[in-house]
């Protein structure tokens, strides 16, 4: 049984790890911290969990293998290095951490103390993607020209009160959901190149990025254009194009596969060669809990590890700078 422990209680912790928990097979969620105590209580009561209390009574617990990080980024490195101090294993929800030098610093106490330290890209377990990271090695669309990524969030969702809002806590929309964008360029073509970006800031704290466009470059020449937004119309989007010579692609619902994720690889010519929906009740969450469970119980490689995620915020750190803005 692996035994997690979580330390926030917000939504997305119900969300990503205690209703995912109780479809996997061999996983428990034992205990619930928060700074306010009672606010824990309150979480774990509604939610029937066994234990409740603060950080560190969480951290204490000898139950707890994986400590979940259900907080701001800007906390990451701290609750992550004491977590892992602890002798704990830690999945940090993304981003991974502020910035590239404190993501690496989670990467480097997960060496030195022989625990493990994971970034919550879910996605990336769900089958969907593997499929779509698979296309894009196949050679089936030619050389590629041109990769467009738009990851937007609805208009209405990110109001005035939203931490995704507050500089303070390593908010912005590059941190929320431009990260997921660059995970998945370097995934499908490797490391990027930041070529330039431009942003447009909230009035109430401009440190905060509502929508980041920039101009990346691929290995081989590729271009690519990423926008991170807060911004988008009423549906947003999730969208990843890709123009080649021999045929192009286009894949939807990306960051969230169960919501629905089409991919749609079209020729040259007009005619659908591939058109791949994803299954209906694969949660990626689920799977991610599934993976963690296995890596940590065989020792095996992830892609969810934080050596590799500090990878990804280097890069949401070169896109801030070249927009003008610094990183968190």
């Amino acid at each position: 049984m692996l035994g997690v422990g979580i330390l926030g209680a917000g939504g997305i912790a119900e969300r990503a790890m205690v209703e995912p928990s109780r479809t996997v097979d061999s996983v428990e969620v034992v205990a619930i911290g928060a700074r306010d105590p009672e606010r824990a209580r309150a979480f774990a009561d509604r939610l029937a969990l066994p234990a409740w209390g603060d950080y560190d009574a969480v951290l204490s617990d000898p139950r707890i293998d994986l400590v979940y990080l259900a907080l701001p980024p800007i906390v990451h490195a701290q609750w992550a290095a004491r977590a892992l101090e602890a002798g704990k294993h830690v999945l940090c929800e993304k981003p991974l951490s502020a910035n590239g030098t404190t993501a690496a610093a989670i990467a480097d106490t997960a060496d030195a103390t022989g625990r493990r330290a994971f970034v919550g890209f879910h996605y990336r377990l769900h089958p969907f993607i593997a499929d779509l990271l698979s296309t894009i090695a196949s050679g089936i669309l030619g050389d590629v020209a041109r990769v467009e990524v738009d990851f937007s969030i609805p208009h209405f969702v990110v109001k005035p009160g939203n931490i995704r809002l507050d500089g303070d806590l390593a908010g912005g929309a590059v941190m929320d959901v431009g990260c997921y964008a660059v995970d998945l360029l370097r995934a499908a073509w490797g490391e990027p190149e930041v070529v330039s970006a431009s942003a447009r800031t909230y009035d109430a704290d401009p440190r905060i990025d509502l929508q980041a466009d920039a101009e990346l470059r691929l290995p081989g020449g590729i271009p690519a254009a990423v926008r991170a937004s807060f911004l988008g119309d009423d549906t947003g989007a999730m969208e990843v194009r890709a123009l080649g010579s021999a045929a192009s692609l286009r894949a939807t619902s990306v960051i969230v596969p169960q919501w629905g994720a089409t991919l749609t690889v079209t020729s040259s010519d007009g005619e659908v060669l591939r058109s791949v929906a994803a299954e209906p009740g694969e949660n990626s969450y689920a799977r991610q809990l599934e993976h963690l469970r296995d890596v940590l119980a065989d020792g095996s490689p992830s892609v969810l590890d934080a050596r590799d995620g500090a990878g990804t915020m280097r890069m949401v750190d070169a896109i801030y700078r070249a927009a003008g803005l610094q990183p968190r």
